[in-house]
């Protein structure tokens, strides 16, 4: 199970690079233009929530510092090489449909980081990653019980509390 946690944040990570990455042709210094299959946001937001919930989708969204170029959407220009490979992780807490899980990353082990996250199940099986440390940790206050609905924003509590819902 541990592995398709793993594969499971390893997508989620994997899918910002995705955006980032497919943008090939460069505007001077204003930016890269992205591909037709990303050419809006809702294509770039649909594309996102299927390893992540819309809140979380919102935020990548907001990291990409999206711009116009010409009408159509761009992203700055920088130079990246991709998601960093999973070094290890560890399971910090399971309770039901969610599992805590922190992931080291890195490219050498002179350069390696960790991150928390917190996974969710699917009425389908699969898992979706619901919160990201630093924006996310701790999901509940130390002392009080973990809920399906820790670390999340509203909208997303109450499209979750609807999916819980139907389960019972």
């Amino acid at each position: 199970m541990k592995k398709t946690w793993v594969q499971t944040v390893q997508s989620a990570e994997r899918a910002f690079f995705t955006i980032v990455l497919s943008a090939k042709k460069r505007v001077r210094n204003r930016g890269r233009i992205l591909p037709e299959r990303f050419r809006s946001i809702a294509k770039i937001r649909r594309f996102l929530q299927a390893s992540m919930t819309p809140c979380l989708a919102n935020r990548v969204i907001g990291n990409l510092d999206l711009r116009r170029i010409n009408g159509k959407l761009a992203v700055p220009i920088g130079d990246t090489i991709g998601a960093a490979p999973v070094v290890k992780s560890q399971v910090l807490y399971r309770c039901g449909p969610n599992v805590t899980l922190a992931v080291w990353f890195g490219f050498d082990t002179s350069d390696q980081f960790f991150r928390v996250y917190q996974l969710r199940q699917r009425p389908n099986g699969s898992w979706i990653v619901v919160g990201r440390h630093p924006l996310d940790y701790p999901f509940s206050l130390p002392g009080q019980e973990r809920t399906p609905l820790a670390g999340c924003c509203a909208p997303c509590k109450g499209s979750i509390r609807k999916t819980f819902l139907k389960r019972k």
